[in-house]
Order: C-alpha cells, then sequence, then structure tokens
C-alpha cells in the first residue's frame, strides 16, 4: 500500500522518477561477470536477458541424449526404431540448438548519452528501439502451473499489446535504477560499479552547466549548488 502510494500508476504504468533510497545498487565485482552484465560505464549499461535463452541449447542435447538412449534400448531389446518418432525428437532437438546459436541477441540496452532504450522481442523479431522517455512500464505477472510467477518489471511493446520483461523481481528498484541512469544531466547511479566513471562524467555535466535533471526525483541534484562547484571531487551526491 506504502508503495501504491508514494509512486501510483501514471495512466496505468510506472511513471519515470527517480528515488535513491530504493535505487538498485551495482557493485563492481557484480559488474564484472560478463554473462549478465555486458556492459558497465557512463555511456551504456548492458544487461544480458538471454540467460532462459541460454537453456535452448541444453534442451536440444538433452532431447538428442534422450533419442540415443532410447534408441540403444530398443536395439538391445531386438525391437525395431520407429523413425518417425526418432525423425521428431531429432528434429526438436536440433531447432532447439540452432535457436540458440542463430536468435537475435537478447540484450537491454541503455544509451545514456543518446537517451535511447533497445530491449528484446520475442523469437526471431527484431528488438524494439525507443526514446527512454516514451517507454511505458508496468509489471507482469505470469501463470506457473498452479502459482504465478514473481512479479517482473515489463516493457511495452510499441503494439501496445504485448511486452518484454527485464532485469529481475526488484521491479521498483530497478526501474528507479534505469530511470536515473538515463538521467544523464544527473550523477551516475549510486553503487562501486560506476565510480570510475564518476570524475569524467562530472567534468562533461559541468561542461555543459549543470543542466537540470530529465526525470523528478525525490531529491536535488547538489551539483547545482555553488559548494558543489568549488568541490569537484565531491560528485557522488548521495
Amino acid at each position: 500500500m506504502k508503495i501504491k502510494k508514494r509512486y501510483g500508476k501514471h495512466g496505468g504504468y510506472l511513471p519515470h522518477c527517480v528515488d535513491r533510497d530504493i535505487t538498485l545498487r551495482i557493485k563492481k565485482e557484480e559488474a564484472n561477470n560478463p554473462e549478465y552484465y555486458i556492459r558497465v560505464d557512463d555511456k551504456f549499461f548492458i544487461l544480458n536477458e538471454a540467460l532462459i535463452t541460454d537453456s535452448y541449447k541444453h534442451i536440444g542435447f538433452f532431447i538428442y541424449g534422450l533419442l540415443l538412449f532410447i534408441t540403444i534400448l530398443r536395439l538391445g531389446a531386438g525391437k525395431e526404431i520407429n523413425f518417425f518418432l526418432s525423425f521428431i525428437f531429432f528434429l526438436i532437438g536440433s531447432l532447439s540448438i540452432f535457436y540458440y546459436h542463430n536468435h537475435p541477441k537478447k540484450e537491454l540496452i541503455l544509451d545514456r548519452m543518446n537517451g535511447m532504450i533497445t530491449f528484446p522481442n520475442y523469437f526471431y523479431f527484431k528488438p524494439f528501439t525507443m526514446p527512454f522517455e516514451d517507454c511505458l512500464v508496468a509489471w507482469s505477472v505470469k501463470s506457473s502451473a498452479s502459482s504465478p510467477t514473481a512479479p517482473m518489471l515489463s516493457l511495452l511493446h510499441p503494439n501496445g499489446f504485448t511486452s518484454t520483461d527485464v532485469m529481475g523481481a526488484d521491479i521498483l528498484e530497478d526501474w528507479c535504477f534505469m530511470n536515473w541512469y538515463m538521467d544523464k544531466n544527473r550523477p551516475l547511479p549510486p553503487g562501486t560499479a560506476f565510480d570510475e566513471y564518476r570524475l569524467q562524467d562530472f567534468e562533461r555535466r559541468k561542461a555543459e552547466g549543470f543542466p537540470k535533471p530529465l526525470f523528478p526525483g525525490t531529491f536535488h541534484t547538489p551539483e547545482r549548488t555553488p559548494s558543489q562547484h568549488r568541490q569537484r571531487k565531491e560528485i557522488g551526491g548521495w
């Protein structure tokens, strides 16, 4: 109830805003995991959203192994091989492995400088790229067997009907982080993953005259104060 009261809904979708109290904080050691974080710096934040897609490879090899096991078992028992079923198994396994190696990249790309977001589409369809400020976001819950899955941050497709789930299950943390990162007029989000880029990002904003933040937030941007101009190294602001 507190979350709904604080954030509410914006036309049925989460509003673009920044909250330092609940923003996701990414550690440097986490960002060094190339299987999940592809790039994390002051220009791009690229996340691997193909972790589920990777399972297609394992499914394909499992089906191959199962087919081989059944074949050996039937031959050992002196029984005939059902070539139709064997072909179906082989086809499913081959398609799974083919999809794993040839599917479009499943990445969430935040282009901070240009204010653009790219996120995956379904299957072989091309990913979507659009201005971040135009991105509509809600949360989705999928049915899984007898119980629903955990809520996920869901990005609406331009068709207005389908959507893509991204990041983890910490909806508000992930969304606040995305807004903070994509607001190039603010300091980089908290978290040691961005520490080595903070000074150069500060110098860029200083050269631009410290423009106002692009998205509303629950706190002021400290670099706009005279004391912050004098103290260049104090660039975190949280």
